[in-house]
């Protein structure tokens, strides 16, 4: 089931909200890598440097995570519906009206997922990648308009799994609609298509932008190299122990289970939870609630009985076929204590955040209500608990190990050979690439981007916090490394002629934007320096030769040493030939929340005025000492819990 194209006027409101930070910052809350995307003041301004004096943008890229979803399969609203269930018949419900309120809201938010699709993007997703797709242009307007003069192409990619795909479509939307369709039609032809219609641009990429799983998101499984790197990294995380403890460590906090206690007894008694707790009770995610030992979806007792747990009612192989796989459920799924109850509603609530426009009429939900109660000394520790396994198995991890993010040297090889290929005379002009979560955060540690550039301490048998990933000593944070729609954008710029300084042609430049705000490289390096290892062409300049840049970027072995001089003697801010796109008093720019206006901002910085660090997405990337009165002074209302291991 696939949502049409576009937005309403709910998902008009809702972005231009989001747009400002409000929903986040103003009210406390934490999404961790649910954090639906803000905008950055700088790419609604237009405000980036322009390329160094003589040099003009001649090719851009980018690498994006799908927009806002739901929920990406029917398990942690499914575990919790069973859960009502029996407390219904067991009155485990401390009175009626909690009992009404909470089925009605986990119903609720199934009929929702149901309607728009499990997995699929929400309006908002989709508005999102509108907005993007409409400032990619207008930051490089000159480059486009050139490119559909000269009869050039957009190469455009996705994982292969639907919601990229479809968060693709709705980029090119918004780029289409910017650039007045100019380029709608110039696009590289896809070998592999990811489907038919909308789809048809786009070339399936899971190699480069799903290399984290053998098998691909069509069911086809990887070969050759993807595949040794798919299996070894999956073999690695399943199996070291200085990860599984330090998950294990986290989660077992003691604070956890009272916390988790004080926001279930909102709902049920403290009968029925200890009973959860003590094995009485507890839910897999089957038809039946039983555990299924071999997860293949058949009942245990050799009766071949289907056991798959659906959204609706019905053959699961028929549902699946109609609604998409995720309709059903993974059968290992399950609730075995307070603690992992607490952590699905948890789920169910930072969800919420991105399905705004999909809460209305007769599926409206709220599960803001169970969390308004919550003291906010006991801080903002969902979101550790949920960001401690991203951390751990997709980004940085712990020091000494590279093996969660040097899977993503393929993508960044491929970036290289993309900018090599558009110098060498390619007739492609953009590549724009489409993906997950799951691609972002280990392509952001390996290239040492703002925020990923500390690991964890490697202690095999974690004693204290201090042994472990945690927010008083590390900036790594989901809402903001990878939130809904996160995006890594390289724009290349060249010169003709013969450096002097070389006696070949001019190096190509790069400069980074991350979720479109231009930020400065780090390297490899930097996960255990804390300090920048590549050089830009000039002091507080964002703009870094490509040669720098293969030198300072990747993994041992991939990494190619320079002799060439990191530093170019031109000046670094703008020039009056070399304009930043976009930034134009008179230029009309879409604010991401599908409005389109006159820019207010005619200001050209020198690159020393741009941000050297991610712009902090919330006051969950406050430093420590300040967070706790802004915490307070906002109203915080997130719980102190721990999440059972793997449920």
């Amino acid at each position: 089931m696939r949502r049409a194209l576009g937005s309403g006027v709910a998902g008009v409101a809702a972005l231009a909200m989001l747009a400002t930070g409000t929903a986040h910052a103003a009210n406390g809350t934490y999404y961790s890598s649910k954090q639906p995307y803000i905008v950055p003041q700088q790419a609604l301004d237009m405000s980036y440097s322009a390329a160094p004096e003589g040099y003009t943008i001649t090719y851009t890229e980018m690498l994006a995570r799908h927009g806002s979803r739901g929920l990406s399969s029917y398990k942690y609203d499914a575990l919790l519906k069973m859960m009502g269930q029996t407390a219904s018949e067991v009155g485990g419900f401390v009175s009626e009206e909690a009992e009404q309120a909470f089925m009605a809201n986990v119903q609720a938010i199934i009929d929702a997922n149901v309607e728009n699709g499990y997995g699929m993007l929400t309006g908002q997703g989709a508005t999102q990648h509108q907005g993007i797709g409409s400032r990619a242009y207008q930051r490089n307007k000159q480059l486009f308009d050139q490119a559909t003069a000269d009869g050039e192409t957009i190469e455009y990619e996705s994982s292969g799994e639907a919601r990229a795909t479809e968060s693709g479509e709705n980029f090119k939307k918004g780029f289409d609609q910017a650039s007045g369709n100019t380029l709608s039609d110039s696009y590289e032809t896809p070998t592999d298509p990811a489907g038919e219609g909308d789809a048809a641009p786009f070339q399936k990429s899971p190699d480069t932008l799903y290399f984290h799983k053998t098998d691909n998101p069509d069911g086809s499984e990887k070969t050759g190299e993807a595949a040794d790197i798919a299996s070894h990294y999956e073999s690695f995380v399943e199996n070291d122990e200085t990860i599984a403890n330090a998950e294990d460590y986290i989660e077992n906090v003691d604070a956890s289970v009272t916390v988790s206690y004080d926001l279930l007894s909102q709902i049920f008694t403290e009968d029925f939870l200890e009973k959860v707790d003590d094995g009485t009770y507890s839910w897999y995610n089957t038809t039946t609630g039983e555990k299924d030992s071999d997860e293949d979806g058949k009942a245990d007792d050799g009766s071949g009985t289907d056991i798959r747990n659906c959204a609706i009612e019905g053959d699961p192989d028929e549902l699946m076929a109609e609604y998409g796989e995720d309709i059903c459920g993974e059968t290992g799924k399950h609730i075995s204590s307070v603690v992992d109850a607490a952590m699905d509603l948890y789920n169910l609530y930072i969800i919420a955040a991105d399905m705004q426009e999909e809460n209305t009429g007769d599926h409206t939900f709220d599960f803001d209500q169970y969390f308004t109660t919550i003291s906010p000394e006991d801080g903002d520790v969902f979101a550790w608990i949920l960001d401690m396994e991203d951390f751990y198995e997709k980004g940085p991890s712990y020091a000494g190990q590279d093996e969660t993010y040097r899977i993503a040297q393929p993508l960044l090889d491929d970036f290289f050979k993309s900018i090599d290929e558009r110098v060498a005379g390619g007739t492609t002009a953009a590549t724009f690439r489409f993906a997950h979560a799951e691609t972002i955060m280990p392509f952001a540690a390996l290239i040492g981007a703002p925020g990923s550039t500390q690991q964890a301490p490697a202690v095999e048998n974690p004693q204290s916090v201090a042994d472990v990933y945690n927010y008083q000593n590390n900036e790594w944070r989901g809402e903001s490394v990878t939130p809904m729609a996160a995006n890594i954008q390289w724009d290349v710029a060249t010169r003709d002629g013969i450096d002097p300084e070389t006696g070949k042609a001019y190096t190509p430049l790069i400069r980074m934007l991350y979720n479109e705000e231009e930020v400065a490289f780090g390297g490899t390096n930097t996960l255990t320096r804390g300090l920048s290892s590549c050089t830009p062409v000039a002091e507080g300049s964002t703009w870094y030769k490509e040669s720098e840049l293969k030198s300072c970027l990747g993994v041992d072995g991939k990494r190619i040493p320079s002799t060439e001089e990191p530093t170019i003697t031109v000046e670094t801010g703008t020039s009056g030939d070399q304009q930043q796109d976009g930034n134009a008093g008179d230029q009309n720019q879409n604010t991401g929340d599908g409005v389109t206006g006159p820019s207010d901002s005619t200001k050209k910085p020198t690159a020393a005025d741009q941000p050297k660090t991610i712009a902090k997405t919330g006051s969950a990337m406050i430093v420590p000492a300040v967070a706790a009165v802004v915490l307070i002074a906002a109203g915080v209302t997130l719980v102190f819990v721990r999440r059972a291991k793997r449920h």
